[in-house]
This record gives structure tokens, C-alpha cells and sequence, in this order.
């Protein structure tokens, strides 16, 4: 499958767990582009967020909608960062084991959202 510029976004939710948003860019630009802009408005609200970076997947979501309450993320992933910032998503089935491991090398983080996997992942 081909691979996409995306942002993946990664923030606090209210109960503790980790929100991730993964939006497509046309390019490495807009994505950089969107990504400060964002990251810019998070953090003037009091809510920086734990990730904010671009790369490339061949992961696609359905679009991020704002304003999506905290009930709807009910999907899993499991979201790896390697320290120069690529990243790779891949969604959890059922009860699938996923331990965080945030300050590792890889980075791990087990995150919820409410984007599903487009067909054909």
C-alpha cells in the first residue's frame, strides 16, 4: 500500500488515557504547516500535546472530526515513535495486549480514537 504524508497527533483525555488523531497531508509541508498551527493553538489553551509530528503511513483513517466526545473513541492503536520522529500505528483487535512505554526507545503508546480503519488496511 502507498505510503501518505500524515500528522499524528497524540494528547492527554480527561481519564488519563492517550487520544490519537491521524490526518492525512497532501504534503511533507502541509503537514508541517498543520502540525505548528496546531500545536500552537493547543498549547495557548493550556492542553500541549504529549506528540505533534509528521511522517508517512500507509495507515488510513477515516477523517478526524472536532469535537468527537471522549465516549466515541472506543478503537485502539498501538502508536511506536522512534527518535527521529517517524512513527508507525497499527490498530489493536479485541483485547489485544498493549503496553506503554513512553520513554523507551522506540517510544510506545497505547492510545484510543474514534477514526476507524479505512477498507483495505
Amino acid at each position: 500500500m502507498a505510503l501518505t504524508h500524515a500528522l499524528l497527533l497524540l494528547t492527554l483525555m480527561a481519564d488519563g488515557g492517550v487520544r490519537m488523531t491521524l490526518s492525512e497531508s497532501a504534503s511533507a509541508q502541509a503537514c508541517e504547516t498543520s502540525r505548528a498551527r496546531l500545536e500552537a493553538i493547543l498549547k495557548a489553551t493550556g492542553s500541549a500535546p504529549i506528540l505533534a509530528t509528521c511522517g508517512q503511513t500507509s495507515l488510513r483513517l477515516t477523517p478526524y472530526v472536532h469535537g468527537t466526545p471522549a465516549s466515541a473513541e472506543v478503537l485502539r492503536y498501538r502508536v511506536q515513535v522512534a527518535p527521529d520522529g517517524s512513527f508507525s500505528v497499527a490498530p489493536l483487535a479485541g483485547r489485544a495486549a498493549c503496553e506503554a512505554a513512553p520513554e523507551a526507545t522506540p517510544a510506545v503508546y497505547c492510545t484510543r480514537s474514534a477514526q476507524r480503519p479505512l477498507p483495505g488496511n
